[in-house]
């Protein structure tokens, strides 16, 4: 006997859920490491370079207040009157200096004004004999001279009382604003609190660095431990956005460099952040990816591992009963008591037993039933010309006789017969079949004088419908039959065909007496049952037999793409029919 080498559900589940946990764990956690890694690293730069960005913007409204504070000393007229030829009174003096004392800024540490007429004003003092080139140093000068009436923002020195002092600095030209004279020029030493505040609202990383450099290079502000060398400002310089361009990213010694551009101004603000910092939320959320992943497969053998035992026994069982199986086993049943889906199946294979024998009688006496049926259609296949001969020659003899109600019944039935052998066909368009109605109520008013008329409107886009033959005829009979059983003339009965949506929707109506609601109830609910329980529902006395016929017909054909109702009326009832184009 050849020897198993690995057999068994339990090892094969334990196998099968092991690889089953770990190819596809695998398999996420190199996507992940892969996506998750570039797309969080990516997402940190982004928070850095919104950072980056918030910064440029706090000193953006910063500077702000600082150019709306200057204007507020062109506007002033103490300042004003210190640029006219008369030189000002020491009450008009005093005033000038209060004004420069109350900036109302708190990131101007001191405010030096010079006039054009070489006194400065500083401290609450004033000083004569100044000239702009004394206290402004070259860079100052030329700047003022490029811009005349823009304020600037420069990081350089100025000399006041033969003492350097070197930082952050705000000028600008005081124009007269109705005379032409030399202008003033306003000196506003930045505080260093400018600095800090620039960091409002912005989550900073112990181990990045912040600075604040000018157009040159210069260092205004730094913070943190990283360093800008000559390589690192060349590469920046390289690639400084445009002026309003968003905050560019540069890589360099395993650290990533941001870099905002404020041209209007002349400074550049970035921040330094290793790739470390970056990189770090990422491989976080990898680790505890990774843990989370062999939780999972450690849970999920065990899990196996425990829950395959108690159900061995009942599969090995059933796997018994059904390699051995044969047409002695019909009679052999099987019992189980899991608490799970084996016992649907030893219910469903009892249940398949106890009916296979039956079913297979039901299928011969189907498959002997389509016989006969494929017999009598090949008889009712036979060339009708006999037939119609025939009716022709009563037909003639009728003519003969001047006897036109019979001229009229053998037309009307010979067009009945024609539509209901139809060439052995089992659909017609919807023009045969209302003619075939047509036909029924001729020869119905012909044999009941008086008792009703009748009328039908159709769209004619549906006359070329196919539709099975004979399922309009059954019901008017009904209408006729039992509609009209208490009345002996103005019946009335009426058909209409129209387009509802993608549906055609026949409608056949009739003034007689009502039905009654429980015939109404069965009516209706046929096209809910089967085919056997729809021949079963109406004896044949009781005139649902041919409504039963239509119905069996319609749903073989149609499906669920097929709908009937009855309604009673204030006279008479409706049915009608949707049927799916």
């Amino acid at each position: 006997m050849k020897k198993r080498r690995f057999y068994g559900i339990q090892k094969k589940l334990i196998l099968y859920t092991l690889l089953a946990s770990i190819l596809p764990l695998s398999i996420t956690g190199l996507i992940l490491g892969s996506s998750i890694n570039e797309r969080v690293t990516k997402l940190n730069l982004e928070n850095y370079t919104y950072s980056n960005t918030r910064m440029l913007s706090n000193y953006q409204l910063i500077l702000k207040g600082f150019e709306e504070l200057t204007e507020g000393y062109i506007t002033n007229p103490y300042i004003q009157r210190s640029l006219e030829q008369q030189p000002l009174l020491p009450q008009e003096q005093a005033y000038v200096n209060r004004s420069l004392w109350f900036t109302n800024n708190q990131y101007a540490e001191y405010c030096f004004f010079l006039d054009n007429k070489e006194n400065g004003y500083f401290l609450n003092q004033v000083i004569p004999g100044i000239r702009p080139q004394d206290i402004l140093s070259e860079e100052m000068q030329r700047a003022l001279e490029a811009d005349y009436a823009k304020p600037l923002l420069l990081y350089s020195e100025i000399k006041i009382a033969g003492e350097a002092q070197k930082g952050l600095f705000l000028v600008r030209n005081i124009r007269h604003m109705e005379r032409n004279v030399p202008p003033g020029v306003l000196i506003i030493k930045v505080e260093d609190q400018f600095f800090q505040d620039m960091f409002n609202g912005i989550q900073k990383h112990e181990d990045a660095s912040y600075f604040m450099l000018s157009q040159n290079g210069e260092t205004c502000f730094w913070q943190g431990d990283a360093r800008i060398g000559e390589e690192e400002w060349k590469l920046i310089r390289q690639n400084l956005p445009e002026e309003g361009a968003a905050a560019c990213t540069m890589f360099q010694d395993n650290q990533a460099y941001i870099i905002s551009n404020d041209r209007e101004w002349g400074f550049v603000l970035g921040s330094v952040v290793p790739m470390a910092v970056i990189r770090e939320p990422a491989h976080l959320f990898l680790r505890s990816v990774l843990l989370i992943m062999a939780t999972a497969i450690c849970i999920c053998v065990g899990i196996s591992y425990v829950a395959a035992r108690p159900y061995l026994v009942n599969i090995r069982k059933f796997s018994d009963v059904m390699s051995n199986f044969s047409a002695r086993s019909l009679s052999q049943s099987i019992e189980m008591e899991t608490n799970t889906e084996l016992d649907q199946m030893a219910v469903a294979y009892n249940h398949m037993l106890s009916h296979i024998e039956t079913l297979m009688e039901q299928v011969k006496a189907e498959q002997e039933e389509i016989r006969i049926n494929e017999y009598n259609s090949l008889v009712y296949q036979i060339n009708p010309h006999f037939l119609y001969n025939t009716l022709d020659n009563i037909h003639m003899l009728a003519r003969m006789n001047g006897d036109q109600r019979m001229i009229c019944l053998i037309q009307s039935l010979s067009r009945l017969l024609r539509i209901s052998l139809s060439k052995g066909e089992n659909e017609i368009p919807l023009r045969d079949e209302l003619e075939h109605v047509q036909a029924y109520l001729e020869i119905e008013k012909i044999r009941s004088t008086d008792l009703f008329t009748y009328e039908i409107c159709v769209d004619e886009s549906l006359l070329s419908v196919k539709v099975p033959k004979i399922i309009l005829q059954p019901i008017v009979e009904n209408c006729i039959k039992y509609g009209f059983q208490d009345i002996y003339e103005g019946g009335r009965i009426y058909i209409s065909v129209k387009k509802q949506g993608g549906w055609a929707k026949i409608c056949i109506q009739n003034n007689g007496r009502s039905i009654d609601g429980e015939t109404a109830k069965l009516l209706n609910g046929m096209q809910e049952k089967s085919l056997e329980e729809i021949k079963n529902i109406f004896p044949q006395k009781y005139g649902g037999y041919g409504i039963s016929n239509v119905v069996c017909r319609l749903l073989l054909r149609y499906g669920e793409n097929f709908r009937i109702h009855y309604e009673r009326e204030m006279e008479g009832t409706s049915c009608v029919l949707w049927i799916l184009e």
